[in-house]
């Protein structure tokens, strides 16, 4: 994880501490998390101290975990996604080969701006 991707999980700690379920998150995170990390994360008595724990682990589990994290959040509670999207510009494609919201998109919406890119 780049030095920008641990100032922006830092400062969106608070957050995160409040809100995260991670027990519902960490079946997402199994590219980014090993068995161990995903046990000493299960092991710590209360919900907070297994964020403590999560979010200590990441920064160390190499260059793509932050945006694992954030798209495993955006599938289990996306309203923690978008902060961490916004302020790290990250955006993803879709099989189109145009950037991919990671937010809810009408699928007709999604189809027709591709019709729109493809006609230039």
């Amino acid at each position: 994880m780049n030095d920008r991707h641990r100032d922006i999980l830092r400062r969106h700690w608070s957050t995160l501490r409040r809100d995260l379920e991670p027990m519902k998150l960490l079946p997402y995170l199994v590219n980014v998390l090993d068995v161990t990390d995903e046990q000493e994360v299960k092991v710590k008595a209360t919900r907070e101290d297994r964020i403590d724990k999560l979010l200590e682990i990441l920064p160390r589990r190499g260059p793509t975990a932050f945006d694992d994290f954030v798209r495993a959040l955006q599938e289990v509670q996306p309203f923690l996604a978008a902060p961490l999207v916004q302020e790290s510009g990250i955006q993803w494609y879709n099989s189109f080969g145009a950037v991919k919201s990671l937010f809810p998109v009408n699928r007709f919406v999604e189809l027709y701006c591709f019709c729109q890119l493809s006609s230039r």
